[in-house]
């Protein structure tokens, strides 16, 4: 029994003897742990602090990145820019002479093709309509002699056809001296000028201004211009280089040629291309002191002002200086090379343009192409035809360039437009044929507006800062 107490003491004794070193031990082990876990959170800081630097250096390196190549890219804008400016328009260098008078030969015969049109008879013209072709668009004139140049046919008496039915929403022509102009008239001394007027078919030819090829020009494409000459005798050509930077010298060619051949034949020159469709009978109703009916497809042309056509004020005034078109205001030059209407700072240097009508359609008074030619002469040239005579030469003589909003210098997807308008633009021939077809057939209703559409909200063209 004893053997067996002290072993039941021992073993008690050895219970308390691993308690105490559990005990110890545990308290010996937590020390090291949290030893451990501070010199872990010691480690930590480190370990992000050098993680937030690595992130600062990159976005850094990210920002500068980014400021570089705006930097790059501004100054490849600036030396562009800077390029721009210096690159010089084709045929006008900076030392290449812009004396008119070099080019114009003002007291020499220039013409290589005549054409009589002003002498064929002792009555004046009312009208002598110059379009500008390059020498090789036969097609293109061939389409307009048997379109809208076709005077005999396309003349006043199918304005009554095209618009009677709408005369109490336009203008009646005015002008009290148009028998002057006119054809024979029906003989009927008891009709009204008003009814005469209707039936009266007036004296208006077409010529066509060319110039020499800038490329070289066969003798089968001369032969072509000789036999168009002989056949049709509307052919007038230019010893010139006829190229785009040269239409100013054409435009003042064509005022050379109507001073020297047209004074007291002609009332009114109209210029235009020969991708331009002219609806002749409209231009004159207008000319004449007349307005047109206002039909869906022609509101939006109009704006705040033109579009009471009923009111006197939208008469053109009978003028001996008139200067008329599509008249832009406030345009800017344009320093990009790459446009067709480029002006780098030597030809000129102003930011913004004289006020100038559209060259793809303008008419002026003899009057007015007399004073135009005299004063080129002494106006350097500037290569962009339209602002260099309706614009700068006009703003010399302070001619008054007036808008018509029935001169468009585009064309309309809606057929009916040209039915009530003037001009339209950038027609090829298949479409100048299809155009002309559809504005000579009478069986064709274009609608007008509603009668109280005056009252409503229209969608006209805004012309702020142009008066």
């Amino acid at each position: 029994m004893k053997k067996s107490h002290e072993s039941s003491l021992e073993k008690m004794q050895r219970i308390d003897f691993e308690q105490i070193d559990s005990s110890a031990n545990s308290s010996e082990s937590e020390p090291l742990i949290v030893e451990k876990s501070t010199s872990l959170k010691r480690r930590l800081p480190k370990y992000n602090s050098n993680n937030n630097f690595r992130i600062k250096h990159h976005r850094i390196l990210i920002f500068s990145s980014i400021f570089m190549l705006l930097l790059f890219i501004h100054l490849i804008i600036f030396s562009n820019v800077k390029m721009n400016i210096k690159k010089e328009v084709a045929g006008w260098s900076k030392n290449t002479s812009r004396d008119i008078a070099d080019y114009i030969l003002p007291n020499l015969n220039t013409t290589l093709i005549d054409s009589n049109v002003c002498h064929i008879n002792e009555d004046p013209l009312l009208l002598l309509i110059v379009v500008c072709s390059s020498a090789d668009n036969f097609d293109a004139r061939q389409t307009i002699r048997e379109t809208w140049g076709n005077t005999s046919q396309f003349n006043y008496k199918l304005f009554d056809k095209f618009h009677g039915s709408h005369d109490a929403s336009y203008l009646s022509i005015n002008y009290q001296d148009w028998k002057t102009y006119s054809e024979q008239l029906i003989d009927n001394s008891s009709a009204s000028s008003q009814t005469l007027v209707k039936f009266a078919n007036f004296r208006i030819s077409v010529v066509f201004l060319l110039g020499i090829s800038p490329t070289e020009m066969s003798d089968e494409q001369q032969s072509v211009i000789n036999y168009e000459h002989e056949k049709y005798g509307d052919i007038i050509q230019e010893n010139f280089l006829d190229s785009y930077n040269n239409l100013t010298l054409k435009s003042i060619l064509m005022l050379k040629w109507v001073r020297n051949n047209c004074i007291d034949k002609v009332k009114y020159i109209m210029k235009c291309d020969d991708d331009t469709f002219i609806n002749v009978p409209n231009l004159i109703h207008i000319l004449l002191g007349g307005t047109l009916p206002i039909y869906k497809s022609t509101i939006s042309f109009y704006d705040k002002e033109s579009i009471f056509v009923t009111k006197k004020k939208n008469r053109l005034p009978e003028s001996k200086h008139l200067l008329l078109g599509y008249k832009f205001c406030n345009a800017k030059k344009i320093l990009d090379p790459r446009s067709k209407w480029y002006a780098p700072n030597y030809m000129f240097s102003g930011p913004k343009y004289p006020d100038y009508l559209s060259g793809t359609a303008y008419v002026f008074t003899i009057e007015t192409a007399r004073s135009l030619y005299n004063e080129s002469l002494s106006i350097p040239l500037f290569h962009l035809e339209d602002v260099y005579l309706t614009g700068f030469v006009a703003e010399k003589l302070k001619l008054k360039r007036t808008h018509h909003p029935l001169f468009f210098y585009q064309f309309s997807k809606d057929k009916c437009s040209a039915r009530g308008m003037i001009s339209q633009h950038q027609l090829p021939p298949p479409e100048m044929q299809e155009l002309y077809n559809f504005v000579t057939n009478l069986t064709i209703n274009c609608h007008t507006p509603e009668k109280n559409f005056l009252s409503m909200k229209l969608k006209l063209t805004q012309r702020k800062g142009c008066h």
